[in-house]
């Protein structure tokens, strides 16, 4: 029988175990995936907020530009139509810009801060005292993730 000192040739014993490593890669893909659509909705609310504050001046415009046009001179009905239309569309322009104003402060930037507080956790560097230290480096991709555990 013959001493091997090193045992060269046998398989390395795993730090962590495949089940806790499969795992650990489906929260990490789910929290990956969880960015992607958080990103989408915050670029889907954009354009939203644009959308609507974009009708909201066409709509302002078109009942300025009724409003000086030369038949409201004319018809003091049409006039009187034409000038509550216009106060109905300068009332909406005040509502939606305030509804953009709540959906920013609502929705976009909590999404823009959550991305940034949480991803710049997730990335950031392991403390020295930590007992695993180092454990980061032999999984790709995976700095910083397994403080989560």
């Amino acid at each position: 029988m013959s001493w091997i000192p090193f045992k060269i040739g046998q398989p390395k014993k795993q730090i962590v175990p495949k089940t806790v490593e499969r795992d650990f890669e489906r929260e990490y893909g789910k929290l990956q995936q969880l960015e992607e659509q958080t990103r989408k909705l915050q670029k889907d609310m954009k354009k939203s907020t644009d959308a609507d504050l974009a009708m909201s001046k066409s709509a302002v415009k078109i009942s300025l530009d009724l409003l000086s046009n030369p038949l409201c001179e004319q018809d003091q009905d049409l006039l009187s139509m034409v000038t509550a239309l216009d106060t109905a569309m300068k009332r909406m322009d005040a509502f939606n810009q305030e509804k953009v104003n709540q959906i920013q402060k609502t929705v976009i930037e909590p999404l823009k801060k959550r991305n940034q507080l949480f991803w710049s956790w997730v990335t950031s560097e392991w403390p020295q005292s930590h007992e695993l230290l180092g454990l980061h480096s032999q999984i790709p991709g995976t700095q910083g993730l397994w403080l989560a555990w």
